[in-house]
């Protein structure tokens, strides 16, 4: 197993080659957990992974996790799976607004042995009958972070390509180095700062049809004007920016201009090459690690046939205490609140 730099990112970011995962261990594998925690930004280069062997090894990392499954089991009462049954069955007990939205969902989740995974197919790809296949439409996805208006965002995500991904690129892009890099009075000044986010369509993926705008909507920022702090602290300790720019309202006390002029200025010394790597693949089967609490991603170079398998995750299996993105109340008493709440249900 080699490890080096990637260039850009600040002083984040490694490549892993000649990892066979076909013989690493467990203490390998979390080795490579923690390091990523570190790190950030982890890609690791011409996997021999299949899509068991990728779902157990995140799983070995933490638990995957997305908010809207949470959502719907909160509403209902009993879990995903059986959820997604009752749809099967056209049950009344599912409002049509989520019959329609998970019948959206599953065409784009993974189905093994005709189960559902906790993979989402990402990629441009339609159906004879011109529905998506996966998420997002083609052509480029702009920065983001993924759940970024939501308080409980999920913190890990990983992406794995599978088909047709050379000469597309996935491009990252680390806050920690810029936040440390300000005055101690500015800092200060963003500690105290809450953004609003709105999720407006076409701003994080042009080209998407109503039904993934839809689901977008739900993954990216469900309810508008939600608070989030600027500043948050990452799972493995580091404290950045949470400037998913493509969900952001404005800054929670300022009038419109005002709350512009910061945010582009914010945008203008943190968009630069030296926190920035675009990852252009020389293998359809490289595996990228990724915050994704004060880390932003995006895509380059649309390709129609593109396809790769997404999970979202925490990072519980190789953290030594619980997440909390937060030091200042009302956010942290909530969040604690609201993941205590997806525990009960995940169990």
């Amino acid at each position: 197993m080699k490890i080096s730099k990637i260039p850009g990112l600040g002083r984040f970011g490694v490549f892993i080659d000649d990892v066979d995962f076909d013989n690493i261990t467990n203490e390998e594998w979390q080795e490579i957990g923690k390091l990523h925690l570190e790190k950030l930004v982890t890609i690791i280069r011409n996997t021999n992974l299949n899509t068991f062997r990728y779902e157990e090894l995140i799983f070995k990392l933490g638990l995957p996790r997305t908010n809207q499954a949470h959502r719907l089991q909160k509403k209902y009462g009993v879990s995903v799976g059986e959820i997604f049954q009752k749809v099967l069955e056209n049950s009344n007990v599912i409002d049509d607004d989520d019959k329609k939205f998970l019948r959206s969902a599953s065409k784009l989740m993974l189905i093994e042995d005709g189960k559902p995974t906790s993979i989402m197919k990402v990629t441009g790809m339609k159906d004879p009958s011109g529905d998506p296949l996966g998420m997002f439409a083609e052509g480029e996805l702009l920065w983001h972070s993924n759940e970024s208006g939501d308080l409980c965002f999920t913190p890990g995500v990983s992406l794995l390509g599978r088909s047709g991904v050379v000469g597309s690129a996935t491009g990252f892009l680390t806050t920690v180095d810029y936040y440390e890099s300000l005055s101690e009075s500015f800092r200060s000044e963003l500690d105290e700062m809450v953004l609003l986010h709105r999720f407006t369509p076409g701003r994080i993926n042009p080209g998407l049809i109503e039904e993934q705008d839809s689901i977008m909507q739900k993954n990216m920022c469900p309810v508008d004007d939600s608070r989030i702090p600027l500043i948050v602290t990452s799972p493995g300790g580091h404290k950045g920016l949470h400037i998913s720019v493509n969900t952001i309202s404005k800054i929670e006390g300022m009038s419109d201009i005002e709350s512009k002029k910061l945010l582009d200025k914010i945008q203008n010394e943190l968009f630069v090459e030296k926190y920035m790597y675009d990852h252009w693949y020389q293998s359809d089967t490289d595996l990228c690690l990724f915050d994704n609490s004060i880390t932003l991603h995006r895509r380059l170079g649309g390709i129609t046939n593109r396809m790769c398998y997404r999970m979202q995750h925490d990072y519980n299996f190789v953290q030594t205490n619980p997440y909390i993105p937060y030091v200042k109340e009302p956010f942290v008493s909530e969040y604690r609140r609201r993941m205590a709440e997806m525990v009960d249900w995940i169990n």
